[in-house]
């Protein structure tokens, strides 16, 4: 294993920051200055106010004794307290943050030592000594596709230095070999090395702070409303202060989104630099392969804790996630034609990217902190620097690695398990049997090339089914029709359609931008309307294109059918025209679904609504519930829909049919009737829409 650690025997790596660099990191320290000038002119402001209330409060006091003790004069003195702690209730607001704590969440991170992982220390050591970086306070393993610098951050960090530590994730570790992570490592080393770091302390704190002022208010509000409840006075003044408190939260907004604005400008050029120096570490073969994999292996591992909730339903778990990570990437690259090493990673080409349409529109990304997968490559070509590369397993750098998987899944499975010891570990084969039945079951046949992928049969008028002459039927073939050229085309003319509702959104101000790209050409934002007509005259050239097409290979089939049998024909029209009418009812469908969604989440999402605010959202469930009502009914007269419902979801169905939902009674909301509404419309609407899917492949398949 020595081999793999040449790169401590090279020259140590100094990468020295770009100009651009260094202009981002002036900018963000002018910004954090200014934030702290604004909060001391704030902090001063709530001073003075709160000087104000005292003197007022201590002179109510004070006048007070100069009567005889009655009523009116021990209303003074309380009044005289209350103004005192309004005012120290305004300082108190602004430095409230001081007394709260931020506790790091370990809870799935696993501390490692160098007696624990000799060889992954030893590679972390040579990757520090060839970058000339300060070696991690601690190392922890985490279970995501990532590598990260972390560190508490609190107040008091910012004034002297703290302790950084290194994040492994096992899902990165599952996706790279040993170059590969040694690339993915030194970047993060790359950020140790830098002084700008120590900003994102500040811009850290200054977000809690601004957080803490903007939204952590429960307490300081119950307490308002507290005194503000002992009598009408302090009402009053109560309303003043909550007043004055507004007003600085729309100063600290406004400043939060320049704060953050800055910093994203400046993680981008962090990562520029981390690259540098990871650069010349790995190489740049290791670099692109990295990001490809990782780009890909990030998208599995998501899917692999969607699996975890439903696979608890079930009493099953994972014994290892990571397992079943490897084994869907390897599905994956088998179905996609992607190449395999001898170490079984993919070998992820320029030929798979190329097959991707990107939107011609580019836009401004002011809160990105991460450059694109495509802006990164491009430096990595640029700097065409040389390295070798040990395609190994990055998992030959860990002791156990088997045991650290499965401990790492137990730690993701807890979540999830009840009683874990009711829960039986489900083998991966099982489930990368049932993935691939389950992808093979909803694929089209290979033969339309994907044309009829996630798009809906075209609508086309059954008058003009007829069979074609025979000269043309000579000139077509169902490789022609359905050849590669016209599948990206159709595809091109889908990305228009969302390239110009994009420009419409621009144009009506729905996307906030001062400029956009298109086709590589900056335009202004009020220039939108214009690119946007001229999309447009495209998009419907070749919608005319599209019908025609569809048009023309539905004939096709139906030409072949009907000169061997006219009857069979004429059966295959009537499916067509019956999947039109399923189309047509799953659209309004989701249509409903939709609006339902929208009102339970926004109902479970919005802060401070009351059952009065919250009422518009519980006539909307009214509302669609009546439609959703009429599609079912109409859905249960459909053998070939309702019979694939299982006996849960007939009963659900019934119960909410038989039944009137108002979702809200008195002050509550009725949870059984919205949790009811929500589960049915989400699985009919899932059950409906694979159901279609089965169809359009049946009648695909019969015209074969």
């Amino acid at each position: 294993m020595s081999t793999i650690f040449s790169a401590g025997s090279e020259k140590p790596t100094t990468v020295q920051p770009a100009g651009s660099f260094r202009l981002q990191v002036l900018k963000m320290m002018g910004s954090i200055l200014l934030f702290f000038v604004t909060y001391g002119l704030l902090l001063i402001y709530a001073g003075i106010l709160a000087a104000i209330f005292l003197w007022a409060g201590v002179s109510l006091i004070m006048f007070a004794p100069l009567h005889p003790m009655t009523i009116f004069t021990f209303l003074l003195i309380i009044a005289g307290l209350g103004i005192i702690f309004m005012g120290l209730m305004q300082v108190l607001f602004l430095v409230k943050f001081l007394f709260t704590r931020q506790q790091q969440d370990l809870s799935l991170r696993i501390p490692i030592t160098r007696k624990e992982q000799p060889v992954l220390f030893d590679c972390l050591q040579k990757i520090a000594q060839s970058t000339k970086t300060r070696f991690p306070k601690k190392v922890y393993l985490a279970p995501g596709v990532n590598a990260a610098v972390i560190y508490p951050v609190r107040f008091m960090n910012m004034f002297w230095p703290v302790g950084k530590n290194l994040e492994i994730g096992l899902g990165l570790v599952n996706s790279l070999n040993i170059s590969e992570f040694s690339m993915a490592i030194a970047h993060e080393f790359g950020h140790f090395s830098q002084r700008s770091m120590k900003l994102a302390s500040y811009v850290y704190t200054v977000n809690r702070m601004i957080y803490n002022m903007l939204y952590e208010n429960q307490s300081w509000h119950k307490t308002m409303s507290w005194i503000s409840g002992r009598w009408i006075v302090f009402a009053l003044l109560a309303r003043i202060n909550l007043r004055i408190v507004s007003d600085i939260q729309k100063a600290l907004r406004l400043m939060y989104g320049m704060v953050n604005r800055q910093y994203m400008a400046l993680r981008r050029e962090m990562e520029f630099h981390a690259d540098e120096v990871a650069l010349k570490v790995a190489g740049t073969d290791a670099a692109i392969s990295a990001m490809r994999r990782l780009e890909i292996s990030g998208f599995f591992y998501e899917h692999c804790l969607l699996q975890l909730p439903e696979m608890a339903r079930q009493q099953r778990r994972f014994g290892n996630i990571y397992e079943v990570h490897r084994s869907l990437i390897r599905l994956y690259a088998s179905q996609h034609e992607i190449a395999l090493d001898a170490h079984q990673l993919p070998l992820v080409t320029d030929s798979y990217f190329s097959s991707f349409l990107l939107s011609r529109i580019q836009l401004p990304d002011q809160w990105a902190t991460h450059p694109s997968r495509e802006e990164r490559e491009q430096r990595y070509v640029a700097a065409n620097i040389s390295k070798t590369m040990h395609p190994e397993s990055a998992w030959q750098l860990f002791h156990h690695a088997e045991e650290l998987q499965e401990q790492m899944s137990t730690l993701l499975n807890q979540p999830f398990l009840q009683q874990p010891g009711q829960y039986v570990p489900y083998p991966v084969e099982n489930f990368i049997a049932e993935t691939a039945t389950r992808i093979k079951d909803y694929s089209m046949p290979a033969v339309f090339n994907e044309y009829y992928d996630n798009r809906p049969f075209p609508l086309l008028p059954e008058a003009n089914i007829t069979p074609l002459p025979n000269d043309q039927m000579a000139a077509l073939s169902i490789s022609l029709l359905y050849a590669e050229n016209n599948v990206q085309r159709l595809r091109a003319y889908f990305r228009d359609i969302q390239d110009a509702d994009t420009l419409h959104a621009i144009q009506l101000g729905q996307i906030k931008t001062r400029y956009f790209e298109f086709e590589g050409k900056q335009y202004p934002a009020n220039a939108a309307a214009k690119v946007r007509n001229r999309l447009q005259t495209h998009i419907r050239q070749e919608a005319e294109w599209l019908q025609a097409h569809d048009l023309l290979a539905l004939h096709y089939h139906y030409t072949v059918a009907f000169q061997k049998d006219p009857a069979f024909a004429q059966q295959l029209l009537e499916k067509y025209f019956k999947l039109m009418e399923h189309q047509g009812i799953c659209w309004q469908l989701n249509d409903i679904v939709g609006r339902i969604f929208h009102s339970v989440s926004s109902l479970f999402s919005e802060q401070g609504l009351t059952i009065a605010s919250a009422q518009p959202y519980f006539d909307s469930l009214v509302d669609e519930g009546v439609l959703l009502k009429k599609v079912l009914l109409r859905l249960k007269q459909m053998s070939e829909v309702s019979g694939g419902w299982d006996n849960t979801l007939q009963e659900k169905v019934s119960h909410f049919l038989r039944f009137n939902y108002s979702y809200v009674n008195g002050n509550e909301p009725v949870m059984e009737e919205i949790t009811n509404l929500h589960e049915i419309s989400t699985t009919v609407m899932e059950q409906y829409n694979n159901s279609i899917i089965l169809m359009k492949k049946a009648w695909l398949e019969a015209v074969l």
